[in-house]
């Protein structure tokens, strides 16, 4: 369902369009010449790219091994749904994926892939800089860090399955025509949504950080919910705004803020309404320019007695209290 830009058996032609495509790179058919075919089709919105490749037939015997140049600017997460692969970096690792499996190549190591007759992935393309601005948050640093991805797949279960849900979110939004296309706004955001989740569930490799971090975002993130928190708190947010806000996972996000201010996004804002109010209620207690409702109503609490028992909690008195007490 993507546009095709290969479908060939020829071994010159397919080389040069997928070396455009991707990076400069060796290609070899292992066997009766004959029997090699390829194809491959892309489309994508801006930030994303995201393509599907096969080599070979599996009715027949000939397999493919490519040799591509360091990819340089970008990453490729590969996820094979046919046939079998093995992926090296000579010298370094071996890693042998079949139909669900994925692995991540990132721009600074050289690789080979062998490919089983007919076998089929599927890859998501992010920018090195997108990733590496998401592996800073997690490892807790100012500035970008250079991160490298061990070939060996998802760090758990539930870490492939949380790959699996922004992968299959990215390919809806490209197959489906989605508004990412055209609205800059939307495609940023699920770019840092899947830079981050990338980050947080495939075996990052640093040097020059403490790589025991992966996966924990740095305050970096906190203070970008908090700026956007504190900037306009009556709007309606939900974990996944500011998340979003955040450039990163809302899960990695109610982890940084339980580590760093031992709370959650949303209570810290309710603690920030709840400030809020209080102001309004001394400001309305002199003057007389609201009520107890109208100020809960307006600082987001759309329950009374919530808003009261949260106030009282907090502040050890309720509401009405305070708003009395000012104008005495």
């Amino acid at each position: 369902m993507l546009p095709t830009l290969v479908d060939s058996g020829d071994l010159e032609e397919t080389r040069e369009i997928i070396s455009n495509a991707y990076s400069p790179y060796q290609l070899d058919c292992l066997g009766d010449p004959r029997e090699f075919s390829a194809w491959y089709a892309e489309d994508g919105f801006p930030g994303i790219t995201l393509s599907g490749l096969r080599y070979g037939s599996p009715h027949l015997a000939a397999e493919t091994l490519i040799k591509p140049a360091p990819l340089g600017t970008y990453l490729l997460v590969c996820e094979v749904t046919h046939g079998r692969v093995t992926v090296s970096s000579p010298g370094r690792e071996e890693y042998g994926v079949g139909p669900g499996g994925t692995y991540v190549l990132d721009p600074y190591r050289g690789f080979q892939v062998h490919w089983s007759p007919g076998a089929r992935m599927a890859t998501v393309r992010l920018a090195r800089e997108d990733v590496e601005r998401a592996a800073a948050d997690a490892l807790g640093v100012e500035g970008p860090v250079r991160a490298r991805f061990a070939l060996g797949g998802a760090v758990s279960p539930q870490a492939a399955r949380s790959w699996a849900g922004i992968s299959e979110a990215v390919r809806r939004e490209v197959v489906g025509g989605g508004v990412a296309r055209t609205n800059p706004l939307v495609a940023t955001h699920l770019t840092q949504t899947a830079a981050a989740l990338l980050v947080g569930t495939q075996r990052l490799i640093t040097t020059g950080v403490d790589a025991r971090r992966t996966g924990a975002v740095s305050h970096a993130a906190v203070r970008r919910a908090m700026a956007l928190v504190e900037e306009r708190p009556e709007r309606p947010y939900t974990l996944a705004d500011l998340a979003a806000a955040a450039r990163v996972s809302p899960r990695a996000l109610q982890e940084a803020f339980r580590r760093h201010l031992d709370t959650t996004p949303l209570g810290h804002l309710r603690d920030i309404r709840l400030e809020r109010a209080r102001d309004d209620l001394l400001i309305a207690g002199r003057d007389g320019s609201a009520t107890v409702s109208d100020i809960a109503y307006r600082w987001g609490f759309g329950n009374l007695g919530r808003f009261a028992a949260a106030y009282r909690a907090r502040y050890g008195e309720p509401p009405s209290t305070t708003l009395n007490s000012a104008g005495s």
